[in-house]
């Protein structure tokens, strides 16, 4: 499958190039995403600048945040993002193999989930399925999570279906030496 659009190249708008500058060493030479935004510099700016999901004092654990994510960008069928986070995250996030296979053909009644992380399961499904929260599952929510991770849960939830619907709409293939694909059932 071919991308749908080539990325820009090098020499790169400034503010790309600063923003390229700033991204961790493995992260380089920077992913097709962020280099496809890059023929739109001002686009791609609002898009870097608007990642929720590494704010320097956030309210949830990085294993709250990649159960979501990793559930989030399965069920939206993005294998390119959902890689990446698979092989730069799921081991700091303590996931098990049986975990991660689970984001994508389990559900939050797998045996591998403690209830926090079926809660964040049956976040990311509610979400996706209907784009809004059950009262059972905001009930379950509230006990563990305060008002601003709660928020914080859902801007990453959206932010994340928008990078599926950019990495999916535009065919990106997985990243070389980073992308995993989805594991067979």
């Amino acid at each position: 499958m071919t991308a749908r659009l080539q990325p820009a190249t090098a020499p790169y708008a400034a503010n790309v190039q600063a923003a390229f500058d700033r991204m961790p060493g493995s992260w380089k030479p920077p992913f097709a995403l962020f280099t496809v935004l890059a023929r739109h510099p001002e686009l791609f700016e609002r898009f870097i600048r608007g990642a929720p999901a590494y704010l320097p004092n956030t309210h949830l654990a990085i294993r709250q945040r990649e159960v979501l994510l990793l559930r989030v960008t399965a069920r939206c069928g993005c294998d390119y993002e959902w890689g990446m986070r698979v092989h730069y995250f799921a081991d700091e996030a303590g996931l098990t193999a049986a975990q991660v296979h689970a984001t994508v053909h389990g559900d939050a009644g797998s045996p591998c989930w403690t209830a926090e992380d079926a809660i964040l399961i049956r976040l990311a499904d509610e979400l996706h399925d209907g784009c809004t929260i059950s009262d059972e599952v905001w009930h379950a929510l509230r006990p563990i999570f305060d008002d601003e991770a709660i928020l914080e849960l859902l801007l990453i939830a959206g932010y994340y279906r928008t990078v599926a619907y950019l990495a999916n709409g535009l065919r990106l293939r997985r990243e070389a030496d980073v992308g995993r694909p989805f594991p067979q059932v």
